[in-house]
C-alpha cells in the first residue's frame, strides 16, 4: 500500500483516514485543482484479481450516477500501476459510529431528522439501480451542516457473487447490520434488505444500542439477526414515539416481503419534523465555523458604526490616534454586499486575469485613503520644538508650524483650534494602517446559488463579501438542480477577488422497465438491458429519444428532462389498452364507415372499437372519394381516446 506523502496519478497522499480489509481512505491533495478530495486506494491482492477489477470498473459506473446530497460524490475511478482507486468527495464531519459513541442515543427530533435523510439517499440509490449492501453508522459522516452523507456506496455489492471476496467483506465486522437474508446468503439481497440495516441504524440512533448483544460473538448474532424477534424500541428508551417505533420494527421484520416495498413508503409512514424544530446531530463544543468574527472585532465594528452615527468620529481619532476609515463605493449593481464596508470592492476587474476555472479573478487594492510607509523616511514630526519660544506672541499661537500641518493633514478643516492636537502628540500618532482584509466577489451561472466560505453560509449570488480575513479558504457554491462547486483561494489583505463560475446541471435520472426483455437504445445508442430487464441511466437535462424493440412490438417516446429530475417507466408488451378510432370530414363533420387498417391488416370500420397491444402501430384511415391518412401511434396505458383522423376530399 502507498504511504502519507507519495502522489497517486496527480493525487498527493496527505494522511490515512481510515483502514479495512478492503483497502486504506486517504486524504489527498488533487495537486492540479489544488482540490481536497478522498482516496479509496483497493487492497493490492484485490487488485491483481482481474474478475475483481472489472466488477469494480462496472459498479463505478454506477456509483458516478448516484448524485444525491445525502450521498458521497464519487469523481473518478484510476488504474495506475501501482494502484486502485476511487476520487471521492472529501467531508471533515464525523461519522454517525463516532457520535453515538460519544453521546450514545440522539433526542428524538435529531434521531428522526437522521432517519429521514438516510431512507431519501438510500431511495435515491435504489431507484438508480444500485444497492449498498452495507449501510453502518460508520458508512455514514456527518457533514459541516450536520447532514447525513452515506460513503462506500456499493462496494459490498462487488462483492456479492463470490465467496473468497464474501469472506474477505464478513471480516470488516458488518455482521451486527447484516439483514437475515444476508447472513443465510448474499445472492438473497435485494433493497429491503438496505432497508433491514436502514432499521437497526434507526433502532440504534433512537436508543443508543442494537437489539441485540453486540459483545456476543459473530454466530450468536447471526442466530439473533435471524431468528430472535427483537424487543421495541421503548424497552430501552421510553421517549421513542409510538408512530415511529412501529416503523422501526416494520424495518426489522424477518421475511423481506413483510417489510415497506421501499424508502418513500417509509418516509410517507414516519411523522414529519416541526418547521420550528431544528435539531443538533452532533455533540455540544464542536467548534463554530472559523470565520465568526472575534468579540474585539464585533467592538471595533460596534464602535465605528457609534461614533459614525454621532459625528464625532474624526475628533475621537484625532484624540485617541485612530485611522479614518475609507468609505466604500457603492456596490456593483444587482450585487449583494455582506459584512462592513471596504474599499475599492471592483477596482481594475476589467484588466485581471482569470486563475482557475471558476473565473477567479484577483484584483489588488489601490486605496488612495491608505497612503505607502517609508520605513526608511525621516520622522520630520520630530524636528518642530516641542514647547514655543518665550518671546512668541500670544496671538500667532493659533498659527501652525510646517510640522505641525505635517501631522494634521487629512484632519476636518473646521476642527476649532483648541482640538488640534499639539506636535508632541501627533508624533505619537500611528500612521494610517494597510488594508487588513480582502474582498469577495462571486457571480454565477445561474444566479441565486448559496455561497459557503469555510462552511460558513454568506448569501446566494450574486454578491459581494467584505472584510474577508486573509489566508486559505474554500468557497462552496450549491444550488438543488446543479452539482456543488467547491474551490480554494488564498485571500490576501487589500485584494480583491472575483469569482464568475457556471455551474453543471445536475443529471436527470432515467429507470426502464421492460417486459418481455428486449433491445434498448437512448438517442440511438444501445443500452445493456439487465437481468431484472431494466436500464438505469444518467442523462443530461434536455430532450432524449428512448425507443425500445421487443419480440411483441415496438416502444419510442420524446423525454424532456429537468435537471436532477427521476423519470421511471414501465413498459409492458403483454399489456393491452382500449380505444376507439372516428374520422372527420376538413369541416369537422363525421365520417362513417372509414376503412380502419392497424399495421396493414383491416379491423373495422369508423367509429370503431379496439383492443391493442402496448408499442407503435401504424394506423391507415380510407374512405372512397377521400385521401387516405397514415400515422404512426404509441399505443399506451396513458393515450388519448379517441384517436380521431382528418380526411380530405379528393381533387379532381
Amino acid at each position: 500500500m502507498p504511504d502519507a506523502g507519495d502522489v497517486l496519478d496527480g493525487y498527493r497522499l496527505d494522511a490515512v483516514i481510515g483502514r479495512g480489509g478492503m483497502g486504506t481512505v486517504y486524504r489527498a491533495q488533487d495537486t492540479a485543482l489544488e482540490k481536497t478530495v478522498a482516496l479509496k486506494v483497493i487492497a493490492p491482492h484485490l487488485a491483481d484479481d482481474a474478475t475483481f477489477v472489472q466488477r469494480f470498473r462496472e459498479e463505478a459506473k454506477a456509483l458516478a450516477r448516484l448524485d444525491a446530497d445525502g450521498i458521497v460524490d464519487v469523481y473518478a475511478m484510476r488504474e495506475t500501476d501501482d494502484a486502485l482507486f476511487f476520487v471521492m468527495e472529501h467531508l471533515e464531519g464525523p461519522s454517525l459510529q463516532t457520535v453515538l459513541r460519544r453521546q450514545g442515543a440522539l433526542n428524538p427530533s435529531a434521531a428522526l431528522s437522521l432517519l429521514r435523510q438516510i431512507l431519501e439517499a438510500v431511495g435515491h440509490a435504489h431507484a438508480s439501480g444500485v444497492l449498498h449492501r452495507d449501510l453502518k453508522p460508520s458508512n455514514i459522516l456527518l457533514d459541516s451542516d450536520e447532514r447525513a452523507v452515506i460513503t462506500d456506496f456499493g462496494l459490498a455489492k462487488i462483492l456479492a457473487s463470490d465467496a473468497e471476496l464474501t469472506a474477505t467483506h464478513e471480516q470488516l465486522g458488518t455482521v451486527a447490520y447484516m439483514s437475515p437474508e444476508q447472513v443465510q446468503g448474499l445472492q438473497n439481497v435485494t433493497p429491503a434488505s438496505d432497508l433491514f440495516s436502514v432499521g437497526l441504524i434507526a433502532y440504534e440512533t433512537f436508543t443508543g444500542r442494537l437489539p441485540f448483544d453486540r459483545s456476543e460473538s459473530d454466530f450468536v448474532i447471526q442466530r439473533a439477526l435471524v431468528e430472535e424477534a427483537f424487543p421495541p424500541p421503548s424497552t430501552f428508551e421510553p421517549k421513542v414515539p409510538p408512530s415511529v417505533e412501529q416503523v422501526v420494527l416494520n424495518l426489522l421484520a424477518k421475511d423481506p416481503n413483510d417489510r415497506p416495498p421501499d424508502a418513500q413508503t417509509v418516509l410517507n409512514r414516519l411523522p414529519a419534523l416541526g418547521a420550528d424544530e431544528a435539531p443538533s446531530l452532533l455533540p455540544s463544543g464542536t467548534d463554530t465555523a472559523a470565520s465568526t468574527l472575534t468579540m474585539p472585532q464585533w467592538l471595533g465594528l460596534a464602535a465605528a458604526v457609534v461614533l459614525t452615527l454621532m459625528g464625532t468620529y474624526a475628533g475621537v481619532r484625532a484624540t485617541l490616534g485612530l485611522p479614518i476609515l475609507s468609505v466604500a463605493p457603492p456596490a456593483p449593481p444587482d450585487t449583494m454586499r455582506v459584512g462592513p464596508t471596504t474599499t475599492q470592492a471592483t477596482q481594475q476587474e476589467a484588466s485581471a486575469q482569470p486563475s482557475d476555472e471558476t473565473g477567479a479573478v484577483r484584483t489588488p487594492r489601490n486605496d488612495s485613503n491608505v497612503p505607502p510607509i517609508d520605513p526608511g523616511a525621516e520622522d520630520t514630526s520630530q524636528a518642530a520644538d516641542p514647547s514655543p519660544p518665550s518671546n512668541t506672541d500670544p496671538t500667532a499661537s493659533s498659527t501652525s508650524s510646517p510640522a505641525s500641518e505635517t501631522a494634521d493633514a487629512g484632519a476636518p478643516s473646521d476642527l476649532p483650534a483648541s482640538s488640534s492636537p499639539s506636535p508632541s502628540t501627533a508624533s505619537n500618532s500611528p500612521a494610517p494602517s494597510p488594508p487588513r482584509h480582502g474582498v469577495l466577489v462571486v457571480r454565477s451561472q445561474p444566479n441565486s446559488v448559496a455561497v459557503r466560505i469555510s462552511d460558513s453560509l454568506v448569501g446566494q449570488t450574486p454578491l459581494m463579501v467584505d472584510s474577508v480575513e486573509p489566508g486559505p479558504r474554500r468557497i462552496t457554491l450549491q444550488r438543488r438542480e446543479y452539482r456543488r462547486l467547491e474551490t480554494s483561494i488564498t485571500v490576501e489583505a487589500g485584494d480583491t477577488l472575483t469569482l464568475a463560475p457556471t455551474l453543471t446541471p445536475r443529471p436527470a435520472v432515467v429507470r426502464l422497465q421492460v417486459n418481455p426483455s428486449g433491445e434498448l437504445a437512448i438517442n440511438g445508442t444501445s443500452r445493456t438491458v439487465g437481468p431484472d430487464g431494466a436500464v438505469v441511466d444518467s442523462l443530461p437535462p434536455g430532450s432524449h429519444r428512448l425507443s425500445v424493440t421487443s419480440p411483441l412490438g415496438r416502444w419510442e417516446t420524446e423525454l424532456q428532462l429537468e435537471a436532477g429530475e427521476r423519470y421511471q417507466r414501465t413498459v409492458d408488451f403483454t399489456q393491452h389498452v382500449d380505444l376507439a378510432v372516428t374520422a372527420r370530414s376538413s369541416d369537422a363533420s363525421p365520417l362513417p364507415n372509414a376503412t380502419v387498417r392497424v399495421d396493414g391488416e383491416p379491423v373495422g370500420y369508423t367509429p370503431q372499437r379496439l383492443t391493442l397491444r402496448v408499442g407503435l402501430h401504424t394506423f391507415q384511415i380510407e374512405k372512397a372519394n377521400y385521401q387516405s391518412a397514415t400515422r404512426e401511434v404509441l399505443v399506451d396505458p396513458d393515450m388519448d381516446s379517441p384517436l380521431v383522423f382528418e380526411l380530405s376530399p379528393e381533387t379532381e
